[in-house]
């Protein structure tokens, strides 16, 4: 049985030199960017999840 305590996050963090997807997912972690553009760094956020999501379906089968 596939373990279903994984965590996973992953967010937009905005400073002074940009925007920022940061992610974390069963103990690693990871930054991507900075992005200027706030709405970029939206998309990559949802390709990131999309990513770590296509990853765990092929890991359980």
């Amino acid at each position: 049985m596939p373990d279903t305590n994984k965590t996973l996050c992953v967010v937009v963090r905005s400073d002074d030199h940009g925007h920022w997807v940061e992610w974390s997912n069963d103990g690693d972690t990871g930054s991507l960017g900075p992005y200027q553009d706030a709405e970029m760094a939206k998309k990559v956020r949802t390709a990131k999840e999309r990513e770590f999501a296509v990853n765990q379906t092929r890991t359980i089968q």
